[in-house]
């Protein structure tokens, strides 16, 4: 802009009335307000939703959260009675009948007792032991913990445990964090996706909270509902009572086709074989009497085990049991085929089946020994 120009526009800005020139000022002060409130509204609800996730479950973590929640409720209406819980994966999730063996503990030992399923989709050791760690520090207690063993869990792989692929630190707190870095998750993702949870929680957890108002919305991979659909004992009921041949052979390829890569050379020797042993000795520091559990496999599923990987876990687990106190219940042979959805995911008369066997063998025997 020249000399003469910048005068002519001096000389026009000058000639407006002086009240017009006091309207444009305002005009522009109210969107200069407006936009400073908007972006003082937006730090503050990112500020406020950051601390919220990092003070309540339920927004993070919200499977862990609404299993504790019906945990809670059994608990606090029978506060003296003992505890049975059961940590694991799915396959706990569908198989441990939890309603079922409290019913028939209740009426041997002629007093209330609480039985709780708290199987985690996707979990394993580390999960477990976190798991666990919240449960003891918000004061339950087990009487009796069982814990479920996935052998592919046990697999020590390129890029760290095999739950490594679906627990992220969004899901975590900050010390939680660090605990699985030590287990060998990956250190950088890990600490990226916690920052995000906290710095930026409406973007970062927009898939749990959307889960919680309107998971319709989403993709069943995304709602992080499912935990909502268990029954009050944490018993994930099978959404079919049976499966025809077909399509439990379906099942049975795409469970095979998932795992046997991870068995063909399995060594438990990583990161989650710590865990595990870190999580039998934290049970036997608190006294918490402890049984490791292989769940229901079946003949087809069982088969895609190597000889040389099946020595490696039963070596593995027969050690740390002994080291720890702890007892190794085997019931991959425990049902037939036409007892689950795909060789490792149990019907509804799979899981009566196996409840009712694990009552018989490890529950009833332990409070009659220990009353």
């Amino acid at each position: 802009m020249n000399a003469p120009t910048l005068t002519h526009n001096l000389r026009r800005l000058w000639r407006v009335p002086p009240r017009t020139r006091r309207a444009a000022l305002t005009r522009r002060q109210r969107a200069a307000t407006a936009v400073g409130v908007g972006l003082i509204t937006f730090l503050v609800l990112q500020l406020t939703l950051g601390i919220a996730g990092e003070c309540s479950h339920t927004l993070k973590d919200p499977g862990y959260a609404d299993k504790e929640r019906n945990l809670g409720r059994l608990v606090r209406a029978n506060p003296n009675a003992p505890l049975v819980l059961m940590l694991g994966t799915s396959r706990t999730g569908y198989g441990f009948h939890a309603d079922r063996i409290e019913r028939q503990l209740t009426a041997d030992l002629d007093r209330p007792a609480v039985a709780f399923n708290f199987g985690i989709p996707a979990s394993g050791p580390v999960t477990h032991l976190l798991y666990l760690r919240r449960l003891l520090a918000n004061g339950y207690r087990p009487s009796l913990l069982f814990i479920e063993v996935l052998p592919p869990g046990l697999a020590d792989i390129a890029e760290g445990p095999l739950e490594s692929r679906f627990l992220f630190g969004d899901r975590l707190r900050h010390d939680e964090v660090e605990t699985t870095i030590r287990y060998d998750f990956p250190a950088r993702e890990m600490r990226q996706k916690w920052r995000a949870s906290v710095i930026e929680p409406w973007y970062a957890l927009r898939f749990p909270i959307m889960g919680r108002l309107s998971p319709s919305a989403q993709p069943w991979h995304l709602r992080f509902d499912w935990s909502r659909t268990t029954d009050p004992h944490g018993w994930s009921t099978p959404m079919v009572p049976t499966v025809s041949d077909a399509e439990y052979q379906a099942g049975l390829k795409r469970a095979i086709a998932e795992y046997s890569g991870t068995l063909a050379d399995l060594h438990p020797s990583g990161g989650a074989a710590r865990a595990l042993t870190d999580l039998l000795s934290l049970c036997q520091e608190e006294g918490i009497p402890t049984k490791l559990v292989l769940m229901p496999e079946s003949e087809g599923f069982r088969g895609i085990y190597p000889p040389h990987s099946t020595t490696r876990i039963y070596d593995f687990l027969n050690r740390v049991c002994a080291e720890h106190g702890s007892e190794l219940i085997d019931a991959r042979d425990w049902l037939s085929h036409t007892a689950f959805t795909d060789g490792h995911h149990q019907l509804r008369s799979g899981a009566e089946t196996f409840s009712d066997r694990l009552y018989r063998e490890a529950v009833l025997p332990y409070f009659r020994k220990h009353p």
